[in-house]
């Protein structure tokens, strides 16, 4: 309570220019680039804030204190990098078979190291632990889905959505290993029926 009314008052003079002049979502971007970069030790707020040349004053703005801004940079995580693009690609009229290309290929150019600095937080901390089970859970789902919408019976997606997600995991903790197209025609090809 202390520190919100310490950021009320000290934001006053700035009216509604503190928010035109860093959003909540410029926090949330430069807290997602400090997890990949240094772990979620790299989420502390003057390090953030003098990286995004701001006092303290505009970190209360937006949140009420760090541990509030750690739950909105999981859920600005799990927003980003599972909700929107599952939405997007169920918005679009594609078929499945491009859907699909389309989900690997993203995943396989993802910020693997977020995703590693996600799963290093989850194996210590358990609201980070909750959030990435959702995360994998909604993934693994919509990998189903997808080898569903393909053509592979549905107890054979499953197991073969549950499999390519476990790889995909195991690639991410092992560093940022890159595919060629080729390659990824390789992936696709093995996860397409015969």
């Amino acid at each position: 309570m202390v520190a919100f009314v310490f950021a009320v008052v000290n934001t006053l003079g700035y009216g509604g220019v503190m928010d035109e002049k860093l959003n909540r979502y410029r926090w949330l971007a430069a807290g997602l680039q400090a997890l990949a970069e240094h772990g979620p030790d790299g989420l502390r707020i003057m390090p953030i804030a003098g990286q995004l040349q701001v006092t303290k004053g505009s970190f209360y703005w937006h949140f009420q204190n760090l541990d509030d801004y750690r739950r909105a940079v999981l859920q600005e995580w799990e927003r980003h990098y599972t909700g929107e693009p599952i939405r997007y690609l169920e918005d679009e009229a594609l078929d499945y078979r491009e859907k699909l290309r389309l989900w690997i290929v993203g995943a396989t150019y993802s910020d693997l190291r977020l995703e590693r600095a996600i799963r290093a937080w989850a194996s210590h901390d358990a609201a980070a632990r909750d959030v990435c089970k959702r995360v994998d859970a909604e993934r693994i789902g919509f990998l189903v889905k997808l080898l569903g919408g393909v053509g592979w019976p549905d107890e054979q997606a499953q197991v073969l959505g549950q499999w390519a997600y476990c790889a995909w995991v195991g690639l991410a903790t092992l560093g940022d290993l890159s595919y060629t197209e080729r390659q990824l025609g390789v992936i696709l090809s093995f996860l397409m029926p015969k």
